[in-house]
Protein backbone atom coordinates (compact mmCIF):
# COMPACT_ATOMS: atom_id res chain seq x y z
CA UNK A 1 0.00 0.00 0.00
CA UNK A 2 1.24 3.30 -1.10
CA UNK A 3 -0.01 5.72 1.75
CA UNK A 4 1.62 8.44 0.22
CA UNK A 5 0.61 12.14 1.02
CA UNK A 6 -2.13 10.24 3.22
CA UNK A 7 -0.56 11.05 6.92
CA UNK A 8 -0.09 14.69 6.58
CA UNK A 9 -2.70 15.71 9.02
CA UNK A 10 -4.07 13.93 12.10
CA UNK A 11 -7.60 12.62 12.51
CA UNK A 12 -9.75 15.01 14.93
CA UNK A 13 -9.91 13.47 18.71
CA UNK A 14 -13.04 13.41 20.43
CA UNK A 15 -12.86 14.95 24.00
CA UNK A 16 -15.25 14.27 26.56
CA UNK A 17 -17.01 17.71 25.83
CA UNK A 18 -17.74 16.53 21.83
CA UNK A 19 -17.82 13.12 21.84
CA UNK A 20 -21.19 13.00 20.83
CA UNK A 21 -21.02 15.69 18.63
CA UNK A 22 -20.54 13.06 15.09
CA UNK A 23 -20.96 16.55 13.04
CA UNK A 24 -17.34 16.67 13.43
CA UNK A 25 -16.86 13.79 11.53
CA UNK A 26 -17.21 14.03 7.58
CA UNK A 27 -16.70 10.26 7.40
CA UNK A 28 -20.54 8.87 7.28
CA UNK A 29 -19.60 7.43 10.91
CA UNK A 30 -22.43 5.39 12.60
CA UNK A 31 -22.62 4.84 16.50
CA UNK A 32 -24.28 2.58 18.39
CA UNK A 33 -27.14 5.08 18.80
CA UNK A 34 -28.07 4.51 15.15
CA UNK A 35 -27.83 0.43 15.06
CA UNK A 36 -30.21 -1.96 15.17
CA UNK A 37 -31.89 -3.22 18.76
CA UNK A 38 -29.51 -5.81 20.22
CA UNK A 39 -30.53 -9.40 20.68
CA UNK A 40 -30.94 -10.67 23.77
CA UNK A 41 -27.80 -11.57 26.27
CA UNK A 42 -27.07 -15.34 25.79
CA UNK A 43 -25.44 -17.62 28.96
CA UNK A 44 -22.25 -15.86 29.51
CA UNK A 45 -19.05 -18.67 28.47
CA UNK A 46 -17.10 -17.39 32.27
CA UNK A 47 -18.15 -16.28 35.60
CA UNK A 48 -15.53 -13.18 35.47
CA UNK A 49 -13.51 -11.06 32.93
CA UNK A 50 -12.52 -12.09 29.78
CA UNK A 51 -9.22 -10.97 29.34
CA UNK A 52 -8.23 -11.98 25.83
CA UNK A 53 -10.11 -13.74 22.77
CA UNK A 54 -8.47 -15.51 19.69
CA UNK A 55 -10.23 -16.51 16.44
CA UNK A 56 -9.62 -20.31 15.02
CA UNK A 57 -11.55 -19.59 11.83
CA UNK A 58 -14.96 -17.58 11.13
CA UNK A 59 -17.04 -19.56 13.48
CA UNK A 60 -14.66 -20.56 16.45
CA UNK A 61 -12.91 -18.66 19.11
CA UNK A 62 -10.80 -19.02 22.34
CA UNK A 63 -11.02 -17.13 25.18
CA UNK A 64 -9.22 -16.22 28.04
CA UNK A 65 -10.55 -15.34 31.83
CA UNK A 66 -10.18 -13.95 35.21
CA UNK A 67 -12.07 -17.85 36.27
CA UNK A 68 -8.79 -19.46 35.20
CA UNK A 69 -10.23 -21.39 32.49
CA UNK A 70 -10.21 -20.99 28.88
CA UNK A 71 -13.01 -22.16 26.37
CA UNK A 72 -13.29 -22.85 22.81
CA UNK A 73 -16.28 -21.91 21.96
CA UNK A 74 -18.17 -22.61 18.70
CA UNK A 75 -20.32 -19.43 17.60
CA UNK A 76 -21.99 -21.45 14.44
CA UNK A 77 -24.18 -23.41 17.22
CA UNK A 78 -23.92 -21.47 20.12
CA UNK A 79 -21.78 -23.98 22.74
CA UNK A 80 -19.04 -24.63 24.36
CA UNK A 81 -17.05 -27.22 22.53
CA UNK A 82 -14.61 -27.57 25.77
CA UNK A 83 -13.19 -25.51 28.80
CA UNK A 84 -9.97 -26.26 30.18
CA UNK A 85 -9.11 -26.27 33.55
CA UNK A 86 -5.50 -26.27 35.07
CA UNK A 87 -3.91 -22.73 35.38
CA UNK A 88 -3.89 -21.17 39.10
CA UNK A 89 -4.94 -17.57 38.11
CA UNK A 90 -6.43 -15.44 35.73
CA UNK A 91 -5.48 -16.73 32.07
CA UNK A 92 -3.74 -13.52 30.19
CA UNK A 93 -3.11 -14.34 26.61
CA UNK A 94 -4.33 -17.34 23.92
CA UNK A 95 -3.23 -18.64 20.86
CA UNK A 96 -3.75 -21.25 18.56
CA UNK A 97 -1.21 -23.10 16.77
CA UNK A 98 -3.19 -24.16 13.29
CA UNK A 99 -0.33 -26.81 11.81
CA UNK A 100 0.04 -28.49 15.30
CA UNK A 101 -3.30 -28.53 16.48
CA UNK A 102 -2.79 -26.82 19.55
CA UNK A 103 -3.90 -24.06 22.42
CA UNK A 104 -1.82 -22.33 24.19
CA UNK A 105 -2.47 -20.02 27.24
CA UNK A 106 -0.37 -17.66 29.44
CA UNK A 107 -1.42 -16.72 32.68
CA UNK A 108 -0.68 -14.83 35.62
CA UNK A 109 0.73 -18.06 37.89
CA UNK A 110 3.77 -17.30 35.76
CA UNK A 111 2.97 -20.65 33.28
CA UNK A 112 2.38 -21.13 30.04
CA UNK A 113 0.03 -24.58 29.09
CA UNK A 114 0.16 -25.78 25.70
CA UNK A 115 -3.68 -28.35 25.55
CA UNK A 116 -5.12 -30.64 22.51
CA UNK A 117 -7.97 -29.01 20.66
CA UNK A 118 -9.32 -32.28 20.53
CA UNK A 119 -9.08 -33.05 23.98
CA UNK A 120 -9.18 -31.58 27.56
CA UNK A 121 -5.91 -32.43 29.07
CA UNK A 122 -2.98 -30.33 28.90
CA UNK A 123 0.14 -31.53 26.43
CA UNK A 124 2.60 -29.47 28.07
CA UNK A 125 3.29 -26.93 30.75
CA UNK A 126 6.53 -24.39 30.34
CA UNK A 127 7.78 -22.95 33.43
CA UNK A 128 10.67 -20.23 32.52
CA UNK A 129 8.92 -16.75 33.64
CA UNK A 130 9.56 -15.27 37.14
CA UNK A 131 6.19 -13.08 37.23
CA UNK A 132 2.76 -12.79 35.23
CA UNK A 133 3.47 -14.10 31.41
CA UNK A 134 1.86 -10.77 28.90
CA UNK A 135 2.37 -12.09 25.66
CA UNK A 136 2.62 -14.99 23.41
CA UNK A 137 2.57 -16.27 19.89
CA UNK A 138 4.11 -19.08 17.61
CA UNK A 139 6.02 -18.45 14.81
CA UNK A 140 4.23 -19.43 11.22
CA UNK A 141 5.16 -22.85 11.03
CA UNK A 142 4.14 -23.49 15.10
CA UNK A 143 7.94 -25.01 16.32
CA UNK A 144 8.65 -22.22 18.27
CA UNK A 145 6.50 -19.84 20.87
CA UNK A 146 7.87 -16.73 21.59
CA UNK A 147 6.42 -15.38 25.34
CA UNK A 148 7.08 -12.21 27.23
CA UNK A 149 6.41 -11.33 31.01
CA UNK A 150 6.61 -8.74 33.22
CA UNK A 151 9.26 -10.29 34.64
CA UNK A 152 11.77 -8.55 31.49
CA UNK A 153 12.36 -11.50 29.70
CA UNK A 154 11.62 -12.55 26.39
CA UNK A 155 11.85 -16.27 25.89
CA UNK A 156 12.01 -18.41 22.76
CA UNK A 157 10.65 -22.30 23.05
CA UNK A 158 11.08 -25.28 21.18
CA UNK A 159 7.55 -26.68 21.15
CA UNK A 160 8.59 -30.01 20.43
CA UNK A 161 10.97 -30.06 23.92
CA UNK A 162 9.42 -27.75 25.64
CA UNK A 163 12.87 -26.49 26.33
CA UNK A 164 13.98 -22.41 26.04
CA UNK A 165 15.99 -21.99 23.37
CA UNK A 166 16.97 -18.09 24.49
CA UNK A 167 16.34 -16.21 26.88
CA UNK A 168 16.57 -11.95 26.58
CA UNK A 169 16.40 -10.05 29.81
CA UNK A 170 16.29 -6.20 28.83
CA UNK A 171 15.92 -3.90 32.08
CA UNK A 172 12.44 -2.34 32.47
CA UNK A 173 11.31 -4.09 29.81
CA UNK A 174 7.69 -5.19 30.77
CA UNK A 175 6.41 -6.79 27.87
CA UNK A 176 2.30 -6.39 27.28
CA UNK A 177 2.49 -8.20 23.85
CA UNK A 178 4.31 -9.77 21.08
CA UNK A 179 3.70 -10.69 17.74
CA UNK A 180 5.46 -13.06 15.27
CA UNK A 181 5.62 -11.47 11.37
CA UNK A 182 3.98 -13.37 9.12
CA UNK A 183 7.12 -14.23 7.11
CA UNK A 184 8.62 -16.00 10.24
CA UNK A 185 11.72 -13.11 10.02
CA UNK A 186 10.93 -11.43 13.03
CA UNK A 187 9.15 -10.32 16.40
CA UNK A 188 7.66 -7.33 17.21
CA UNK A 189 7.12 -6.58 21.38
CA UNK A 190 5.40 -3.86 23.26
CA UNK A 191 6.20 -2.95 26.63
CA UNK A 192 5.37 -0.62 30.02
CA UNK A 193 8.87 1.06 28.63
CA UNK A 194 6.88 3.03 26.40
CA UNK A 195 8.99 0.75 23.17
CA UNK A 196 8.40 -1.41 20.82
CA UNK A 197 11.52 -3.53 20.23
CA UNK A 198 12.32 -6.24 16.98
CA UNK A 199 13.66 -9.26 17.12
CA UNK A 200 15.58 -11.13 14.74
CA UNK A 201 14.24 -14.33 14.44
CA UNK A 202 16.96 -16.67 13.19
CA UNK A 203 19.40 -15.33 16.36
CA UNK A 204 16.84 -14.28 18.51
CA UNK A 205 18.40 -11.23 19.30
CA UNK A 206 17.07 -7.55 19.45
CA UNK A 207 18.23 -6.11 16.71
CA UNK A 208 16.15 -2.12 17.02
CA UNK A 209 13.87 -0.30 18.88
CA UNK A 210 11.47 1.98 17.65
CA UNK A 211 11.65 5.69 18.58
CA UNK A 212 9.63 5.56 22.69
CA UNK A 213 5.88 7.07 22.93
CA UNK A 214 4.70 9.21 25.41
CA UNK A 215 2.69 6.85 27.07
CA UNK A 216 2.98 2.44 27.91
CA UNK A 217 2.32 0.41 24.74
CA UNK A 218 -0.42 -2.37 25.40
CA UNK A 219 -0.46 -4.14 22.06
CA UNK A 220 0.68 -5.01 18.86
CA UNK A 221 0.08 -5.87 15.27
CA UNK A 222 1.60 -7.03 11.66
CA UNK A 223 0.22 -6.61 8.62
CA UNK A 224 -0.27 -9.49 6.10
CA UNK A 225 2.71 -7.64 3.78
CA UNK A 226 4.80 -7.21 6.93
CA UNK A 227 5.32 -3.66 6.00
CA UNK A 228 3.24 -2.06 8.58
CA UNK A 229 3.01 -2.19 12.30
CA UNK A 230 -0.01 -0.32 14.86
CA UNK A 231 0.78 -0.16 18.47
CA UNK A 232 -2.10 0.98 21.35
CA UNK A 233 -1.67 2.96 24.06
CA UNK A 234 -2.97 3.40 27.48
CA UNK A 235 -4.32 6.76 28.69
CA UNK A 236 -7.51 8.68 30.24
CA UNK A 237 -8.95 11.78 29.92
CA UNK A 238 -8.55 12.40 26.34
CA UNK A 239 -4.76 12.26 26.61
CA UNK A 240 -3.04 9.57 25.12
CA UNK A 241 -5.43 5.99 24.12
CA UNK A 242 -4.32 6.24 19.93
CA UNK A 243 -3.39 3.59 17.94
CA UNK A 244 0.15 4.08 16.00
CA UNK A 245 0.64 3.41 12.60
CA UNK A 246 4.39 2.66 11.78
CA UNK A 247 6.98 1.92 8.51
CA UNK A 248 8.29 -1.25 9.68
CA UNK A 249 11.36 -0.48 7.47
CA UNK A 250 12.46 2.82 7.91
CA UNK A 251 10.97 2.64 11.16
CA UNK A 252 9.23 5.80 10.80
CA UNK A 253 5.74 6.45 12.95
CA UNK A 254 3.37 6.93 10.01
CA UNK A 255 0.05 7.71 11.59
CA UNK A 256 -1.70 8.50 14.50
CA UNK A 257 -5.58 7.51 15.21
CA UNK A 258 -7.27 9.29 17.88
CA UNK A 259 -11.11 8.53 18.54
CA UNK A 260 -11.09 6.45 21.99
CA UNK A 261 -11.23 8.17 25.17
CA UNK A 262 -9.37 5.60 27.29
CA UNK A 263 -6.72 3.03 27.31
CA UNK A 264 -6.63 1.19 23.88
CA UNK A 265 -6.37 -3.08 24.72
CA UNK A 266 -6.13 -4.18 21.50
CA UNK A 267 -6.30 -3.54 17.62
CA UNK A 268 -5.80 -5.72 14.70
CA UNK A 269 -5.17 -5.28 10.65
CA UNK A 270 -8.50 -6.54 9.13
CA UNK A 271 -7.67 -6.94 5.78
CA UNK A 272 -4.20 -8.11 4.00
CA UNK A 273 -3.67 -4.43 2.42
CA UNK A 274 -3.84 -2.59 5.74
CA UNK A 275 -6.45 -0.49 4.65
CA UNK A 276 -8.82 -1.23 8.04
CA UNK A 277 -8.06 -1.30 11.18
CA UNK A 278 -11.02 -2.56 14.50
CA UNK A 279 -9.61 -0.98 17.93
CA UNK A 280 -10.92 -1.61 21.30
CA UNK A 281 -11.13 0.44 24.45
CA UNK A 282 -11.43 0.88 28.19
CA UNK A 283 -14.05 3.10 27.09
CA UNK A 284 -16.50 0.47 25.98
CA UNK A 285 -16.41 1.19 22.49
CA UNK A 286 -15.26 -0.39 19.59
CA UNK A 287 -13.87 1.71 16.53
CA UNK A 288 -13.33 0.45 12.75
CA UNK A 289 -11.07 3.12 11.16
CA UNK A 290 -10.44 3.57 7.50
CA UNK A 291 -6.36 3.84 6.98
CA UNK A 292 -6.53 5.35 3.44
CA UNK A 293 -8.67 8.12 4.99
CA UNK A 294 -7.19 8.54 8.37
CA UNK A 295 -10.83 8.45 9.87
CA UNK A 296 -13.59 6.24 11.27
CA UNK A 297 -15.78 3.57 9.23
CA UNK A 298 -17.93 3.40 12.33
CA UNK A 299 -18.09 3.19 15.75
CA UNK A 300 -20.13 0.96 18.23
CA UNK A 301 -20.85 1.75 22.43
CA UNK A 302 -20.56 -1.69 23.18
CA UNK A 303 -20.91 -1.28 26.41
CA UNK A 304 -20.20 2.14 28.20
CA UNK A 305 -20.22 0.34 32.09
CA UNK A 306 -17.11 -1.56 30.96
CA UNK A 307 -13.97 -1.89 29.30
CA UNK A 308 -13.41 -3.90 26.38
CA UNK A 309 -10.51 -5.59 26.64
CA UNK A 310 -9.53 -7.85 23.22
CA UNK A 311 -10.82 -8.11 19.82
CA UNK A 312 -10.14 -10.32 17.31
CA UNK A 313 -11.18 -10.62 13.41
CA UNK A 314 -13.08 -13.30 12.10
CA UNK A 315 -13.81 -12.25 8.82
CA UNK A 316 -13.86 -8.73 7.27
CA UNK A 317 -17.10 -8.01 8.52
CA UNK A 318 -17.39 -10.16 11.53
CA UNK A 319 -15.20 -9.54 15.02
CA UNK A 320 -15.41 -10.43 18.76
CA UNK A 321 -13.94 -8.46 21.43
CA UNK A 322 -14.27 -9.40 25.51
CA UNK A 323 -14.99 -7.41 28.14
CA UNK A 324 -14.34 -6.77 31.65
CA UNK A 325 -17.83 -8.31 32.50
CA UNK A 326 -17.30 -11.79 31.19
CA UNK A 327 -18.88 -11.30 28.24
CA UNK A 328 -17.92 -12.19 24.30
CA UNK A 329 -19.81 -9.91 22.09
CA UNK A 330 -20.16 -10.57 18.47
CA UNK A 331 -19.68 -7.51 16.10
CA UNK A 332 -20.95 -7.42 11.99
CA UNK A 333 -20.23 -4.29 10.14
CA UNK A 334 -22.80 -3.73 7.48
CA UNK A 335 -23.97 -0.77 5.39
CA UNK A 336 -21.15 1.85 7.28
CA UNK A 337 -22.79 0.27 11.02
CA UNK A 338 -21.03 -1.51 13.72
CA UNK A 339 -23.75 -3.46 15.08
CA UNK A 340 -23.29 -6.19 18.32
CA UNK A 341 -24.99 -9.51 16.95
CA UNK A 342 -24.23 -12.05 19.55
CA UNK A 343 -23.95 -11.79 23.22
CA UNK A 344 -22.48 -14.43 25.29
Amino acid sequence: MNFGKLFGKKSKSKSTQNFNDHEKFDTGVKSSAQARERPPARERIHSEAILNVYSIDGSTVVTGSQDRTLVLYDLLNHRISRRWVGHEHDVMKVNYGRLINLVVSASRDRTIQLWNANSGSPVQKLLGHDLVVTAIDFNPDNTVLVSGSRDNKVNFWDIKTGQILKSIVIGRNLVTDAKWSHDGSFITQTGEDKEIKMYDARSMTQVVSFPKKQYIQLSCDISHDNQYLISTSNGFNGSGAEISLWDIRQRKLLFEFYGHRATVNSARFVDQTASTIISCSNDGRAILWNVQRNAMLAELDVDNTTGLTSICVMNAQKFATSDLNGRLNILQYDTRQLQVTDQI
